[in-house]
């Protein structure tokens, strides 16, 4: 028997790899919020710590989090409990998926919906054999861009399976006023994982390029942890020892990060639909971003922000040299960028849809 049986509410378990700070957990908690003040009960199952850093704000949000314990066997025994105790099972994860790919023949009617964040084709012949096993058990599956829908489509298939592209979405910050930039400092932001397909030392190559003269006219902060902090660490000793850069790790307040600089630098390889790079625009940052993915459908060249080849440091550095020269013009993208966000991306909206899955 499910939950919206015994109290007449639709419940809704979101499953994730951890609540480390990234785009989709993220994502996960604000939609959790949504989803609770349009009277859906849910719960987030998560296959991360105890300790990971967005743990901390699911308990003051007071959002229920359920942690994966034990041997794989009585593990999985567990969530076959848990699962037949919920209407829909979200899930945002392919890893979540391989975990509990044993147990999905098991749990009866529910509805499960597999949402695909990012853009990576999981071309490896393991997840090719997981998507082809898993394929009959997901109701709908949705992504967060049409790009990642193709790169899916190409390399899994799934013709006859009902395919959703669903905007990411944001809580919008309150903030009042136009933009003013700093006339005598450029602050540079990026946020994000420290992981080789963000390729935040593009931003720090691009730095390299610049004059020393024009360096000292920005400062650069680093939020997000990750295998390659390292490396970037001692890439600016190296190559950039008397610059302002400033790694300040995992911090879990939005509005704290956001604040903190003018335009956010986007270098990714791919993107799904950049959280980061909505929630800077909602926050009132312009952004320069990699043209790829979902980058050009949030960042509208030359009105709300500039794209660049991936992997182009020459052009990205030109681009912060014209940030520079031109604070008014990165101003007056900031504005819009915020504009665009409260039209296009509001997280009622998105919710509301995935209540049309949930539901139909």
């Amino acid at each position: 028997m499910s939950m919206r049986s015994k109290t007449n509410k639709l419940s809704v378990l979101h499953m994730v790899s951890s609540l480390l700070i990234g785009g989709a957990e993220r994502f996960v908690l604000d939609l959790c919020q949504q989803q609770r003040s349009d009277g859906i009960k849910t719960q987030i199952f998560s296959f991360g710590r105890k300790d990971d850093p967005l743990v901390s704000e699911c308990d003051a949000l007071n959002l229920n989090v359920i942690f994966n314990r034990g041997h794989k066997f009585f593990a999985l025994a567990r969530i076959h409990r848990i699962l037949r105790n919920v209407d829909v099972i979200h899930i945002h994860s392919p890893h979540v998926l391989k975990f509990i790919a044993p147990i999905l023949p098991l749990i009866g009617q529910r509805k499960i919906i597999y949402t695909r964040h990012g853009a990576a084709p999981l071309e490896n012949p393991s997840w090719q054999v997981l998507h082809k096993y898993c394929e009959k058990y997901i109701h709908t599956i949705t992504f967060v861009s049409e790009e990642s829908q193709q790169i899916f489509s190409t390399h899994h298939g799934w013709h006859n399976k009902r395919k959703w592209v669903i905007d990411n979405a944001v809580l919008l910050p309150e903030i009042s006023g136009a933009k003013q930039v700093n006339p005598d400092r450029l602050s540079l932001g990026s946020v994000g994982r420290m992981i080789d397909i963000k390729n935040q030392i593009n931003l720090l190559k691009a730095l390299v390029k610049l004059s020393p003269e024009v360096r000292e006219k920005i400062s650069v902060h680093f939020f997000g942890d990750g295998p390659c902090l390292e490396q970037l660490k001692q890439f600016k000793d190296e190559n950039l020892p008397e610059a302002n850069i400033v790694f300040h790790g995992v911090i879990n307040q939005r509005d704290q990060i956001y604040s903190t600089f003018d335009v956010l630098v986007v270098t990714s390889e791919t993107e799904g639909l950049s959280l980061a790079i909505i929630e800077a625009m909602a926050s009132q940052c312009a952004v320069i971003a990699t043209d790829v993915g979902g980058n050009p459908r949030l960042v509208s060249h030359e009105n709300t922000g500039w794209l660049f080849d991936y992997n182009d440091s020459n052009s990205l550095a030109k681009i912060i040299e014209t940030c520079i020269n031109d604070r008014k013009t990165v101003s007056e993208y900031a504005n819009r960028s915020k504009a665009m966000i409260e039209e296009n991306f509001s997280l009622k909206n998105c919710a509301n849809k995935y209540k049309q899955l949930y539901l139909n």
